[in-house]
């Protein structure tokens, strides 16, 4: 599974790097915020340390006049590091934990029939960079959810930098987990994608809707199992960001989920930040 994950990140960086006939895209931020008190400070404050560091990246060509691809890597790390006070009244540092990590691989082939919908083929690989699930073990890029879907797609708007495109398909996913036993399903996919620049305020949004539906499990004959797995998942992602000032830029990202396997409600993050940003191409 290492090495799988590997090699997928390392095609999607090839892929990246010869920009020959590829329209690439690719934005870096990194975003630190930081307290600090003495340590006689009179209240009851804490320093604290956050920082993240964020990579959105893409490349795009048209293969042949019947073949379009479009390969996008997420890549995002923060952690949080807090102080804390003993008994005793000594502060010291605690360890560090997780505020963001993602890893999200999407290599998309669209055939250009010239019909008023295109079918596709995708391929997405989605991980964490750190699994910190079991206290007393730590892994690295666990677990990796794969999907292979196909179907068709419809670009509803294109202009120069700006996108609106649907598309439905079938869609099958191995989770793969170091300590579990593979667990396989497949259904229903939908996802719709919207691109916009704002010119005059060198500024961007991206928003992505995905949603599934599972119709059967591996796991569906074990009694223990559950019948979560039968409700549909949904994840709305929002970014905006924003150049202030030549490198300094701000960004903010609101995300909301719904997955019954985890939890029987609707979750949701909120990041708000204010950092470094270097535009690539």
């Amino acid at each position: 599974m290492k090495k799988l994950s590997l090699i997928l990140i390392l095609l999607a960086a090839l892929s990246l790097s010869f920009a020959e006939g590829w329209k690439l895209d690719s934005d870096l931020s990194f975003t630190l915020t930081q307290n600090q008190y003495s340590d006689n400070w009179a209240g009851t404050e804490l320093s604290n340390i956050t920082w993240v560091a964020n990579s959105n990246s893409s490349a795009e060509k048209q293969m042949a006049k019947w073949l379009n691809n479009k390969t996008t890597l997420k890549l995002a790390f923060g952690q949080t590091h807090l102080q804390k006070r003993d008994a005793a009244g000594d502060v010291t540092w605690d360890h560090p934990t997780k505020s963001t990590d993602k890893i999200d691989l999407e290599s998309l082939s669209k055939f250009t029939l010239q019909a008023w919908v295109d079918p596709f083929l995708s391929l997405r690989a989605e991980s964490q960079f750190i699994d910190e699930s079991d206290p007393t073990l730590t892994r690295i890029v666990n677990p990796i959810l794969l999907t292979e879907s196909a179907g068709v797609m419809k670009t509803l708007w294109k202009k120069e930098r700006d996108e609106f495109s649907l598309r439905l398909g079938a869609a099958f996913r191995e989770k793969l987990d170091r300590e579990m036993v593979t667990t396989v399903d497949g259904g229903a996919e939908f996802v719709s994608e919207f691109k916009h620049v704002f010119l005059l305020m060198d500024a961007n949004f991206k928003s992505k809707l995905w949603a599934y539906k599972a119709l059967f499990n591996s796991k569906s004959d074990d009694p223990g199992f559950g019948d979560d797995w039968k409700a549909a998942d949904f994840v709305w992602e929002n970014v905006l960001t924003a150049k202030l000032w030549k490198l300094v830029s701000a960004s903010l990202t609101f995300e909301m989920r719904y997955e019954k396997e985890q939890i029987d409600e609707v979750q949701w993050k909120q990041i708000l930040g204010l950092g470094v940003s270097y535009s690539l191409f």
